[in-house]
């Protein structure tokens, strides 16, 4: 199997390295956002029972969300709608999205009412029966609050796919960071005067701008053209069925993760949903500025090359995101393993949530970091089978992981307490990830350089250990756990503490790169420049 001359390959490696910045750069602003959401949530409702009802409050509307696939849209849509455009056939292309979007929103318009009626009933199926019974009123209320936000989320994923599809990436960035400013806004407006309901009204709020006030006219821009069209029984439709069924059925990393956590934190002491929250969302920035936008980059150039059937060109494409992602991604971890405690205080010690919050939360956090890496990679893993319309495969591996997984995360907590869902997360994502690659290796090429990819992943775990090593060692030796965060300057010394901490592991890391022959200093210095 050829793979492509060397200025394609740079050219597609170009493309997808702006399409990787721009994501990046929007994914890094939206967690920043999210920290700032989180840090307000803190501030507060700590990790008391109010910060656990707002957390379990959107198990249902995510569970909505995922089986009338709202969430996988822009992988089983995009190949579909790329098709029509390949061929020039723009009507066929606006037909099908109009089918679509209006086939789905009346299945919202009768899911969505039953679903608000029955919260309590459904929630009470769920660990989260054994709340309080004040505690479990305000659940069943703020997931009446924050269910009819996954209609908007619907639409919105079509108004980005079409124009991900258009390799317009710009806009449909920007809807996370827009959807976490509504939250915020909810909470800073309403919070003096509605509690931590104002949180969820924010959730609305900013489903609403994100994902379709922003999307609606740079869909248009590209082209969009709706007509109303109801046919369930259409072709195409019946394909989008039989491609998002299995990514239904299944239960993909991200999703068991988010139902995992709340369900076996809720068995656990008061405290611990919020906890793994917390813990979960700060590992999740990682996830978002590598696995996340990464996979959104590149997949539109992975749908183009599936069509054309040059598998081995996808093998190249995907070895190359992975080893980038790993360069950076892998040290950051490690760094941020060594400074759990200090990043958790910076973040998030205030208000009610205090130094024994801290003490907490932190060792969730690390746990949880021994997975960053794997989740990652394991979004970049699946999207060549999608891309080539194959989502069966990725479903069975996803499912099989998640339901060898729960008697981990029961084991694991009930031996280690919150901390434990983190170890069973990073154990399950890691064997998703060997699974997939080692199966699109065999089966559609690119499994003959899987041995140097090995090598060249492994010298890099080993550089970000020396740095990690590194970090924890300056951090020592400064002491920063003992500064006072209530005192004056406090948070800014401790800011400064693992910023001196970082660099000095990040140096290391650089200079062994360029030692072993893995990247240039200058290079690892501008790659992760242009990262943030």
């Amino acid at each position: 199997m050829t793979s492509q001359p060397p200025s394609q390959r740079q050219s597609i490696n170009r493309s997808v390295s702006i399409a990787a910045i721009i994501m990046m750069a929007s994914v890094l602003l939206s967690r920043v956002a999210g920290m700032f959401r989180e840090m307000t949530l803190a501030n507060l409702g700590g990790t008391g029972s109010e910060m656990d009802a707002y957390v379990a409050a959107f198990l249902i509307p995510e569970l909505l969300n995922h089986f009338l696939a709202g969430g996988f849209l822009s992988v089983t849509f995009i190949p579909i709608f790329q098709k029509y455009i390949t061929a020039n056939d723009e009507t066929g292309a606006w037909k099908t999205f109009s089918n679509m979007v209006t086939v789905g929103t009346a299945a919202f318009a009768v899911v969505l009412p039953a679903a608000v009626i029955f919260a309590p009933n459904l929630l009470s199926l769920t660990g989260f029966a054994n709340q309080d019974p004040q505690t479990f009123a305000l659940t069943a209320r703020l997931t009446r609050i924050i269910l009819p936000a996954q209609i908007l989320f619907y639409w919105g994923a079509f108004l980005m796919a079409v124009q991900y599809a258009r390799q317009k990436f710009f806009l449909p960035a920007m809807a996370p960071l827009l959807y976490n400013i509504g939250i915020i806004a909810g909470g800073i407006l309403l919070g003096p005067s509605m509690g931590i309901e104002g949180f969820a009204w924010g959730v609305l709020a900013g489903a609403f701008v994100g994902n379709v006030a922003v999307q609606l006219p740079g869909a248009l821009k590209v082209g969009m053209r709706y007509g109303f069209r109801f046919s369930p029984a259409d072709p195409e439709f019946i394909h989008y069925i039989k491609l998002t069924v299995p990514l239904i059925a299944g239960l993909g990393m991200s999703f068991s993760n988010e139902i995992f956590f709340r369900y076996f934190a809720s068995f656990l002491e008061s405290g611990a949903v919020a906890g793994a929250n917390y813990a979960l969302r700060t590992m999740m920035i990682l996830v978002g500025v590598f696995g996340q936008a990464s996979g959104v980059a590149f997949y539109p150039y992975l749908a183009k090359l599936a069509a054309e059937k040059a598998y081995g060109q996808m093998s190249e494409l995907l070895n190359d995101t992975i080893n980038k992602v790993a360069l950076y991604l892998l040290p950051l971890t490690g760094v941020m393993m060594a400074l759990s405690p200090q990043i958790i205080m910076v973040l998030y010690e205030h208000g009610k949530f205090n130094r024994e919050s801290t003490l907490a939360t932190a060792p969730i956090l690390t746990m949880y970091l021994t997975g960053a890496f794997a989740t990652s990679v394991s979004i970049l893993a699946a999207r060549p089978f999608y891309a080539m319309q194959k989502t069966l495969l990725p479903m069975v591996v996803s499912t099989t992981i998640s339901i060898l997984s729960i008697p981990l995360y029961y084991m694991f907590s009930k031996e280690m307490g919150p901390k434990g869902l983190g170890l069973a997360s990073g154990v399950a994502g890691t064997a998703q990830f060997l699974i997939l690659y080692i199966m699109w290796g065999k089966r559609y090429g690119g499994f003959d350089a899987l041995r140097g990819e090995v090598l060249k992943l492994g010298k890099i775990v080993a550089v970000s250990a020396v740095g990690a090593a590194v970090c924890y060692g300056v951090n020592g030796m400064i002491d920063g756990f003992s500064i006072d965060m209530e005192s004056t300057f406090g948070r800014g010394r401790m800011i400064m503490v693992c910023a001196v901490s970082s660099v000095a592991a990040l140096i290391t890391v650089f200079g062994l790169y360029e030692l072993l022959g893995l990247q240039k200093f200058r290079e690892s210095v501008r790659g992760l420049v242009r990262k943030r």
